[in-house]
């Protein structure tokens, strides 16, 4: 399996598989999200409690499966109409993501995100261990890209594949900016950070901090993921998702990609500055001192007896 960003076919819960429509192009994804309807619409015994009091109600749609939605003013749709293209990124990087997107019902404008059945908050696990460390980290990617820096336990769930393997399920788009001109990301240069301070740091998943001793090995997938995502395919994308949502179809499409761009650009760059590659023979060299040092512990022992 890819290590950090599973596909499809790696994944053995096929019925996890479908249900985050993995199995779909990017393409086809998006034509799915456009013509999502529902069958059952404002049922809030539908949801967890934890999105009730958040004033989400609940729907079905048409498949049969359970969205968590929110009416939004319509001054909103502009920045969550945006904040679905972060969705669609996700899934482009292979990064396991709750379908987050902006429907409309009955004239009315709503988000809805697809509720993860069977999983767990991953604060119920010790996710500075690994494989959760190492996953989390090449979250730092996809959250830098958005603008996001202030990732929370409550912002990723945990699945359990058909062998017990985690999988890593990020939700909530709700402080993603892709719309911000320039580089609203910049790295510090004394080392490896983002300038800006999460706001909830004491909760935060994402402190670069607890992630520098990993090795470009690490990211290199993801990075190279992002970085094979073409210029025109992600304008198209964008493109279509705004139709009939947007006035400026063209002109919205062009400044997210243009932002997208220049952003994964310095992340790319500024990550492979930092990260280096794994030094393998002095990782051996150590083994075989510590294998050394305790032959001879042995050996020492044995002559006693």
């Amino acid at each position: 399996m890819s290590q950090y960003s599973p596909t499809a076919e790696e994944i053995k819960d096929k019925e996890f598989v479908s249900y985050l429509y993995l199995d779909y192009s990017i393409e086809d994804l998006v034509e799915k999200m456009k013509n999502l309807a529902f069958n059952e619409f404002g049922d809030e015994k539908l949801i967890p409690f934890y999105a009730q009091i958040r004033n989400y109600t609940g729907a079905i749609d048409t498949d049969g499966q359970v969205w968590l939605v929110k009416e939004i003013e319509n001054d909103e749709i502009y920045m969550h109409k945006v904040q679905e293209i972060a969705y669609y990124m996700d899934f482009m990087m292979h990064t396991l993501a709750a379908p987050t997107v902006l429907v409309q019902y009955k004239g009315k404008y709503y988000r809805a995100t697809k509720n993860i059945k069977n999983a767990m908050q991953i604060g119920s696990y010790n996710y500075m261990e690994e494989p959760f460390k190492s996953i989390i980290a090449n979250d730092l990617i996809n959250r830098w890209l958005f603008c996001d820096e202030d990732r929370n336990p409550n912002n990723y769930l945990v699945h359990h594949d058909t062998d017990s393997s985690p999988l890593i399920v990020a939700i909530d788009y709700n402080k993603a900016d892709l719309w911000t001109e320039g580089m609203k990301i910049t790295g510090r240069d004394d080392d490896f950070g983002w300038q800006r301070t999460g706001k909830n740091r004491f909760l935060t998943l994402l402190a670069p901090e607890n992630f520098k001793n990993l090795s470009i090995d690490v990211f290199d997938e993801r990075l190279n993921l992002l970085m094979d995502i073409s210029g025109e395919h992600l304008k198209s994308i964008c493109s279509k998702s705004f139709e009939g949502v947007l006035e400026n179809v063209q002109g919205s499409a062009e400044l997210i990609t243009k932002n997208l761009l220049q952003r994964r650009t310095y992340i790319n760059d500024y990550f492979r500055k930092w990260f280096k590659p794994r030094n393998t023979e002095k990782e051996k060299a150590e083994n075989d001192r510590y294998a050394g040092m305790g032959q001879s512990f042995l050996n020492y022992y044995k002559k006693k007896l």
